[in-house]
């Protein structure tokens, strides 16, 4: 349960504190509340476990793991607990490729071709390789009409480059993964080292990696939350690790705690400049000036009038998570679990950018915003 201590902090947070003995009686039932219904709801969807971080003004606030991060072994999830953290990969992915854009090696508007020399060969070899080895996987670029030689880097990071380039929004973690490839072309170091020196060594995750194959944290590895789904009797069972390399789209395993030092940093504009930041929190415009509920490497909305962004992260039958701040309220929700259910039941509306659909995210925000 929540400390007094948290309590009162959290209280002067959300409410601001004038007296903050007028708050406690209320803050302790609000928080009281929202553990409460995290457990519910972990229970609900019978996640094997789930670890959390709130975050607010920069500091967190309240970190815990419920369940077990491996059932077998019954080793119980606590926020250090390192998952997979699926593609909550690409808000971080985001903050390298924004970091070139700040420093001249690329423009958002530039087409990928002009950086990429074996851009057309690169995705032939693909498209082949699909129809021949892989046409269950054909619609992963059926749309794409790289031979074109017109997408650019904004319409690739906002999922907006198939079909005609931006007169439509079809989310592609398969796309957007490849831009790794770009940042290891035009950057000074590859993607893989970005994600290692500039993120997880410079921000101090302790307990992160760039991705899961990495033997230099041998810890990290020994402390995995292993994956589990849901049999036909709706039993936990234990599953496969997803594909283990890193990159844009999916790859890096860390814990809460450690992702809310990214987040810390982000708040902090200490990784890309506020403006930049600001450019990947708003809505993608498509030809036509439609808004679309995707900005660059996050979704973005409103709840209750309030401006806020997300992203989700799920790799079917083992891992997936959560990743929301509302802005005005310099306040982020973090939480990562070792089942897809965390996110699949809700993937229909979350990916069309409707938080609500999410019953984690919407107790949350129906807490706080009030």
């Amino acid at each position: 349960m929540f400390s007094m201590l948290k309590m009162i902090i959290f209280a002067c947070f959300i409410f601001g504190c004038v007296n903050t003995q007028s708050h406690d009686n209320n803050t302790n039932q609000i928080l009281t509340d929202y553990e409460n219904l995290l457990i519910k709801l972990y229970k609900e969807y019978h996640l094997p476990s789930i670890s959390v971080a709130i975050i607010s003004n920069k500091k967190v606030i309240y970190s815990n793991g419920f369940g077990y991060a491996d059932i077998e072994r019954k080793i119980v999830a606590t926020d250090t607990t390192p998952y997979r953290i699926a593609s909550l990969t690409k808000p971080i992915a985001s903050t390298i490729i924004l970091k070139l854009v700040e420093n001249g090696k690329l423009q958002l508007d530039g087409k990928l071709i002009d950086y990429w020399p074996d851009y057309l060969n690169y995705f032939y070899n693909i498209k082949n390789m699909i129809k021949v080895q892989m046409p269950q996987y054909t619609g992963l670029i059926e749309y794409y009409h790289f031979e074109n030689g017109n997408i650019t880097l904004r319409q690739q990071l906002s999922h907006t480059s198939e079909g005609v380039p931006a007169e439509n929004f079809k989310y592609s973690g398969f796309l957007y993964s490849q831009l790794s490839n770009l940042v290891d072309l035009v950057s000074d170091k590859d993607f893989y080292s970005s994600v290692k020196e500039d993120i997880i060594l410079n921000l101090n995750m302790n307990n992160s990696l760039p991705q899961q194959s990495d033997i230099w944290r041998p810890y990290v590895t020994e402390n995995l939350a292993k994956p589990y789904y849901k049999n036909d009797k709706n039993e936990l069972v234990l599953g496969n690790y997803p594909q283990p390399d890193l990159g844009a789209g999916a790859g890096i395993v860390s814990t809460v705690l450690d992702l809310a030092k990214f987040d810390i940093a982000i708040e902090n504009d200490e990784l890309i400049s506020k403006e930049m930041k600001e450019l990947a929190f708003t809505p993608t415009k498509l030809n036509d000036g439609t808004e679309i509920p995707y900005g660059l490497g996050w979704f973005v909305g409103k709840y209750k009038d309030h401006r806020i962004v997300y992203h989700t992260g799920w790799q079917p039958s083992s891992f997936s998570g959560l990743y929301l701040k509302v802005i005005d309220r310099n306040l982020t929700l973090i939480l990562l679990a070792n089942s897809e259910d965390l996110i699949a039941p809700f993937m229909n509306g979350l990916g069309a950018g409707q938080i609500n659909a999410s019953p984690f995210a919407k107790g949350f925000l129906d807490l706080v915003l009030k």
